[in-house]
């Protein structure tokens, strides 16, 4: 008999930021992004309305007054994220990540909404990318 290894996925990681992305009122409705990285990318006002945003980088993104409304955000990297005025109806947060630092719309409760605050510290190393502890 063999045994079986398990492999599981690593906490996500950030790669270096490149500079800040500008998006900013850009129409991103159904755009497929999941897995990109987008660290302090600027989303104000975006419509983002049922994009597929799984397992993206949004640390430290600017979503201030995004429509996030049904957009499947499961397992993205929330932390630091400005979320305030975002619209969030119907989206899917599981598993999506966020810390103290993440702001989220007046009167919204990220925990009911399925997401998971970090666990573990995080640390940047020199070229700006995040690593778990």
């Amino acid at each position: 008999m063999t045994a079986m290894s398990i492999r599981y996925p690593a906490s996500p990681v950030c790669a270096p930021a490149r500079g800040r992305e500008h998006l900013s009122s850009t129409d991103l409705h159904l755009a497929g992004l999941s897995a990109t990285d987008l660290p302090g990318a600027d989303l104000r006002e975006a419509d983002l309305q049922e994009a597929r945003l799984r397992d993206t980088c949004l640390h430290a993104a600017d979503l201030r007054d995004a429509n996030l409304r049904g957009a499947d955000l499961e397992g993205a990297d929330l932390d630091a994220a400005d979320l305030r005025g975002a619209v969030l109806d119907g989206a899917n947060l599981r598993a999506a990540t966020f810390s103290p630092l993440t702001a989220w719309p007046a009167g919204f409760d990220p925990l009911a909404a399925g997401a998971t605050p970090t666990r573990t510290e995080h640390k940047t190393d020199p070229l700006g990318v995040r690593r778990g502890r």
